[in-house]
């Protein structure tokens, strides 16, 4: 897949968020009567790196039978060895040719960016932008980073580039080091921005997920965004979340697992974003798409949960939804992956997602 050039390729700057705002993005800079409408593309899940990581874990899947066979049966292996199984599209292609492949992916999404018409105001990237944990293989890990950014610099420089951080990002359980270390690359883990009178919020849900190693930025987050909630009145016509961790993956009382928030946590946000007015919540890692809505005193807070640039999974019916053992088969095609368009207007958003195929991309 080429890149196709177009009117504005000075690159983008990927340290725009700065100071808990977006260069650009910030609050008067765009016109409201020029974005009474308007579009911008959400993305998730690029993950560099993912699906040679998932081929090398083949390998495990033997040892399933041998757990079904030492428990006579009453185990499938499957919550011991939560891997998802390659799909048989992939049969036969090497490590460094589905690396190469997730690479084309994110080709399609910005070519598809692009070729947008009118453009869309900004497209965001809701984490995982690659796969290797930083504190687990920091070589490999720079490697994929310099990738991603070698891809998504050429998004037209008309169109701003918002990136999240997601757990492959920063990792499981984040340190300061790590943090540190995206804010380096990509800016602010957390900020703000405005589209002429709606206002987008932006979220490090890792340390909603897991904060034993950054407990105070854990709690400077939590106190910003309460700060940034408040700040929302008349003037704000709409008012959007963005992370990479879903609150919840089909309704809001279920249970905690691997791919939502902890119950407790997911509530006490919902209930704070929904009170001041929030109506969007869009997110990835689920590497599916669904959607749900979060409803109290007459409101609702609609949360989507967008699919993977890169590789999707197909969910296990026979394993736990919200957890690994949900993963049955994952692939990386067009079929499966792309990206979410998201069209503003006075009424509401509306949203919908397409595939790099229906989009047209791709040999």
């Amino acid at each position: 897949i080429a890149l196709k050039k177009t009117s504005n390729m000075e690159g983008q700057n990927f340290l725009a968020a700065s100071g808990r705002s977006f260069t650009g993005l910030e609050k008067g800079d765009l016109n409201p009567e020029d974005v009474v409408e308007y579009s911008f593309v959400q993305m998730a899940d690029p993950q560099l790196g993912m699906m040679s990581q998932m081929k090398e874990a083949q390998k495990l899947l033997y040892l399933r039978t041998l757990i079904k066979i030492g428990s006579l049966g009453f185990k499938d292996g499957k919550k011991e060895i939560p891997v998802p199984v390659l799909d048989s599209l992939h049969s036969g292609q090497t490590s460094e040719e589905l690396f190469q492949l997730e690479v084309e992916l994110s080709k399609m999404a910005v070519n598809a960016i692009n070729a947008m018409e009118p453009k869309p105001v900004f497209a965001v990237v809701c984490g995982d932008l690659v796969h290797a944990f930083p504190n687990k293989d920091p070589e490999k890990n720079k490697m994929q980073v310099e990738a991603f950014k070698d891809v998504f610099s050429q998004v037209d420089s008309s169109i701003k580039l918002v990136c999240l951080c997601g757990n492959h990002d920063v990792g499981e359980a984040p340190s300061k080091t790590e943090l540190d270390l995206w804010k380096e690359r990509f800016g602010d883990d957390y900020f703000s921005f405005w589209v002429g009178k709606d206002k987008y919020v932006v979220l490090n849900s890792q340390m909603y997920k897991n904060n034993r190693n950054c407990p105070e930025e854990a709690k400077e987050q939590d106190i910003w965004l309460t700060k940034e909630l408040s700040d929302l009145n008349e003037d704000c016509r709409h008012a959007i979340a963005f992370s990479h961790i879903p609150p919840f993956i089909q309704n809001p009382d279920e249970a905690s697992g691997y791919f939502p928030l902890e119950r407790d946590v997911r509530l006490d946000l919902l209930e704070r974003l929904l009170g001041a007015g929030v109506s969007h919540w869009f997110c990835g890692h689920y590497h599916r798409n669904s959607v749900g809505t979060f409803d109290k005193d007459g409101k609702t807070l609609e949360v989507v949960v967008t699919g993977a640039v890169g590789g999707n999974i197909q969910t296990d019916p026979e394993g736990d939804p919200l957890g690994l053992t949900g993963m049955k088969t994952i692939a990386a095609h067009k079929q499966y992956s792309g990206l979410r368009v998201v069209r503003v207007t006075p009424e509401g958003l509306f949203h919908d997602f397409q595939s790099f195929e229906q989009l047209g991309l791709g040999s």
